[in-house]
């Protein structure tokens, strides 16, 4: 029989050792596990500090903490986000969904007309994060997310299937050598931006579990974004809407990039003030 530990003694222990590990914001992380397994709320768990758990649940939080004290990100050990208020399937098939970017999904819907029927095209699909969360919020919207992963195709399928959606469609798509074959209202992205020497030195979460497909590009990160935005200078319609995720300091090179083809370009800051977001309307 294991040593019976209350919630507050698992929570204190555990968040001891994970900060041994270097795992940044242990105590949270350690909340949100026993969180996990007990199936309790948070502040459930608050209130009942001095309760005792049993050694099932002892042992799967313990497995989980060592997990995570090997740098396995949280997501992949409890299986699933909430992003935008949607549960996703969250595995190394796919980039971890970012808070960032879920902040780029409230900012792509107030672009998008009260009135907005059209086709909104995703490119870099991976988890289907993204068309996900924009096309449950209004099924009048027609979502297509394209990914030359078949492992984070597939990972999209499930989480698809998972927010019982029938407007999302997903297809296998390269844009460094396929061409699209139609036009659309809305594309968007959030594409691979870091470079190779970004990359060197990423936390090892990262690094460890994140595809680097999905995340480094040639030309110090700006090559993907680049074969995106001629994509979308062909096959946006007039005044459709491109929107992209960007990287530090690629401002400059992307709004000189789409300045002769797009108009009324804005340039958006995330929670830390860095310039992340870049909207444009097509010529």
């Amino acid at each position: 029989m294991s040593e019976r530990l209350t919630i507050l003694d698992i929570i204190k222990r555990s968040t001891e050792y994970l900060e041994k590990k270097g795992v940044p914001n242990s105590k949270c992380d350690v909340e949100w596990i026993i969180s996990h397994i007990t199936k309790k709320g948070k502040l459930e768990l608050y209130l009942e500090f001095g309760n005792f758990l049993n050694d099932e649940d002892q042992n799967e939080i313990r497995k989980c903490i060592i997990c995570r004290g090997k740098r396995v990100p949280l997501q992949h050990i409890l299986g699933k986000i909430n992003f935008a208020g949607n549960d996703l399937i969250c595995d190394k098939r796919a980039l971890v969904p970012r808070p960032e970017t879920e902040y780029f999904t409230e900012l792509i819907r107030e672009r998008l007309r009260k009135d907005f029927k059209g086709t909104i095209l995703d490119f870099g699909t991976g988890s289907g994060a993204i068309i996900i969360t924009l096309c449950k919020e209004n099924i009048k919207f027609k979502g297509i997310g394209l990914d030359k992963s078949k492992e984070a195709l597939s990972l999209a399928k499930e989480n698809i299937t998972l927010n019982g959606l029938k407007n999302v469609e997903l297809k296998y798509f390269d844009w460094a050598n396929d061409n699209l074959d139609s036009s659309y209202e809305v594309i968007v992205s959030n594409p691979p931006y870091l470079s190779n020497k970004d990359w060197l030195i990423a936390q090892k979460e990262v690094k460890d579990y994140d595809p680097k497909t999905a995340l480094v590009s040639d030309n110090n990160g700006i090559s993907d974004i680049f074969y995106i935005i001629e994509h979308a200078k062909r096959h946006l319609i007039s005044n459709g809407l491109l929107a992209l995720e960007i990287g530090l300091g690629q401002k400059n090179l992307i709004t000189s990039k789409i300045s002769n083809s797009f108009n009324n370009i804005d340039v958006i800051k995330d929670f830390t003030q860095r310039e992340r977001f870049i909207f444009a309307y097509k010529n």
